[in-house]
């Protein structure tokens, strides 16, 4: 019920369908791109393996994520780990490739959604109201999304829109009101 509880905050911004999409991509990319720069950060050596900030940062944000939805989060681990890992290889084509990565990324991810937000959804993003569930939490949300969107967790979505339809926060996008 918490991870419901805690959708239903971030879903109350984001209902309407184009404004989701963008957000499926949008997310990722920033998230990616601090890996980046993040993974440029030695912390310690095991052996001959450098364990990295981009490392460290993804284990704390993933063990999160496990305490909100075991599913979802082990989705998370696998598309975590592989952002990860495309991050580590970049960080070794220098710091011009890095950082011009970095920069696209994030005012192509960040422009998108805020465009989203006020093109499609007539509302502010939430990090106005929540910076830690936007900036931490939005991945997992992300992830939840696309299931619900190809039909997978049902029972969690209607659960989502009975909190939000409790807390006069469901909206309808319907072609009628778009």
């Amino acid at each position: 019920m918490r991870f419901a509880k805690e959708m239903a905050f971030y879903s109350a911004y984001h209902q309407e369908h184009r404004n989701i999409m963008i957000h499926v991509i949008g997310v990722p990319m920033i998230s990616f791109s601090l890996l980046v720069v993040l993974s440029w950060v030695n912390l310690f050596q095991v052996g001959s393996f450098n364990v990295t900030l981009a490392m460290v940062f993804t284990a704390v944000l993933l063990l999160y994520y496990f305490t909100l939805d075991v599913y979802f989060a082990a989705v998370c681990t696998v598309l975590f780990g592989s952002l990860l890992a495309l991050a580590h290889y970049i960080s070794f084509m220098g710091p011009t490739v890095g950082w011009s990565i970095f920069a696209a990324a994030q005012i192509t991810g960040w422009g998108s959604q805020f465009y989203g937000h006020f093109a499609f959804e007539k509302s502010r993003p939430a990090l106005f109201d929540n910076l830690f569930q936007a900036l931490v939490s939005a991945p997992i949300f992300v992830v939840a999304d696309v299931h619900f969107e190809l039909g997978f967790r049902k029972d969690l979505e209607a659960q989502v829109k009975q909190i939000l339809k409790e807390q006069g926060k469901l909206k309808d996008f319907s072609p009628a009101t778009a």
